[in-house]
């Protein structure tokens, strides 16, 4: 029997990662995932049943990264403004500070076949939760979490992906803060 070994296993994931963001789902194999991350073949079988078991329970683990992150940007004691804020700008920093897992969740949240297996809700449950406290204070408009996530992380995303030097982006991101702030807080 074989054992687990947690540093394998990272370079697989991150061997993945790299490989999907280069060639797409598609066009990563098995084999190129081991030899990019410098194993055998058969020591992938060893944490995943297939290639598409791997890449599910990828996506699910890197899917609530951005989560955490924001909830070290957050607390209970902040205004209704600088939470606002904090997720915005925490949104938008963990994109270009983990360009890579960003890039991989996003892809793969547009594949059905991978994105079904991931509630976007229950991975931030720890934010929704926070936004709840707000909405039953009376401090937030109490808007559906379907549409609270649409407004506050679809507009982030689209700024961090289509980010480029002729735009400046902190002023986008001000304006952006801006505009959430006047549709959400009471």
């Amino acid at each position: 029997m074989r054992f687990k070994d947690e540093d394998k296993q990272e370079r697989l994931k991150e061997a993945m990662v790299r490989l999907i963001l280069e060639e797409g789902i598609d066009g990563t194999s098995v084999s190129k995932i081991a030899k990019a991350a410098g194993v055998s073949p058969a020591t992938i079988y060893v944490y995943y049943e297939s290639k598409e078991d791997m890449l599910t329970e990828v996506f699910r683990e890197y899917s609530k990264k951005p989560y955490q992150y924001l909830m070290n940007q957050v607390n209970e004691n902040m205004n209704a403004g600088e939470l606002i804020e904090a997720i915005v700008r925490g949104c938008y920093d963990f994109s270009t500070e983990h360009a890579d897992v960003f890039s991989f969740v996003e892809q793969c949240s547009r594949c059905p076949s991978v994105s079904e297996y991931v509630d976007e809700h229950e991975c931030g449950c720890d934010i929704f939760d926070l936004i709840h406290t707000y909405q039953a204070n009376g401090i937030l408009k109490d808007y559906s979490d379907r549409n609270i996530g649409a407004v506050l992380f679809a507009p982030v995303r689209f700024l961090a992906m289509n980010r480029c030097e002729k735009y400046d982006n902190s002023n986008s991101l001000d304006e952006l803060i801006s505009m959430l702030k006047e549709l959400l807080i009471i």
